[in-house]
């Protein structure tokens, strides 16, 4: 018996009977509070929506669902590096969990009509990250979407971790949105080799946009027709990413469906990547709603 099924509210299922598209299994959460489809490869979120609300997170029409591949769209997690390795940019982007199998440790209903399901990746090291280390991600699905991260490191020396929910929001025209919450904010542009620059005023989205965010406040909003609010705890990082036209069309998941998304990430890269002794641990939370 899969973990899920003694919860009558989630069933097992795969990506084929959902999508059309065979490869992944899935879990499909349905309460009368939400909706929710997570990917076992990465305990990726890769659609959620309360009743009577518009969807909170943006799947691509184009996603593939294979092994090993990342899906795009809804919440990867980039972990155990964000982004380009810095010292081996020959390794993988962003990491190496949202790739992998990742085991439901738990799922439960509670009394508020909420479903929380944790789930645990526990990585011995290999050649892409050579420190043990283990992951667990619990999601609060209700009306609102809460994510808990918990990293506990194994190896005997310190070691760095940067790492970022990228999440995926859909937006009805990416040239029209503004996000509130970033002003005054120094960050790290992608687009011009990592140069330093302060926000001012709110961002919006002329072209591409690739913007790394240090020491950022804890709340974000992106303002359009409906507006999705982000807060998050222990997470100094933000990182806003669109592709922009050029960029998208070599993009063979997105093409011209760039304009229906924006990522405001949270998490801690760069400046802010947390640096665990032996044995440590370090703890992160974010909160999703519209």
């Amino acid at each position: 018996m899969h973990q899920a099924d003694s919860v009558d509210c989630i069933s097992s299922t795969d990506s084929g009977a959902v999508y059309g598209k065979p490869g992944l299994s899935l879990l499909v959460v349905e309460t009368p509070l939400c909706r929710a489809v997570i990917a076992e490869q990465g305990a990726q979120l890769l659609e959620f929506q309360a009743r009577g609300r518009e969807p909170l997170l943006w799947l691509s029409p184009e996603a593939k669902f294979e092994p090993g591949r990342a899906v795009r769209g809804g919440i990867p997690l980039c972990l155990p590096w964000f982004g380009i390795h810095r010292q081996d940019p020959g390794k993988p982007k962003h990491g190496l969990v949202r790739n992998r199998p990742w085991l439901l440790d738990s799922a439960r209903a509670l009394a508020s009509g909420e479903v929380e399901l944790r789930f645990v990746y526990r990585h011995p090291g290999d050649e892409l990250f050579a420190a043990p280390f283990e992951c667990a991600v619990t999601m609060r699905l209700g009306r609102e979407l809460q994510l808990q991260m918990h990293l506990k490191h194994g190896g005997a020396e310190v070691t760095e971790y940067s790492w970022a929910w990228h999440t995926y929001f859909p937006v009805a025209d990416i040239g029209a949105i503004e996000v509130h919450g970033l002003e005054a904010t120094d960050y790290l542009d992608n687009t011009r080799g990592l140069a330093r620059a302060t926000q001012r005023g709110p961002l919006d989205f002329p072209g591409e946009v690739d913007r790394i965010y240090l020491h950022a406040p804890a709340h974000q909003r992106i303002a359009e027709r409906c507006p999705i609010n982000a807060s998050s705890d222990n997470c100094h990082t933000v990182i806003a990413w669109n592709p922009g036209a050029e960029l998208a069309a070599g993009l063979d998941d997105v093409g011209a469906h760039f304009r229906e998304y924006v990522c405001v990430e949270h998490g801690n890269a760069f400046d802010n990547s947390w640096q665990l002794e032996a044995g440590e641990s370090a703890r992160a939370a974010l909160l999703l709603s519209r």
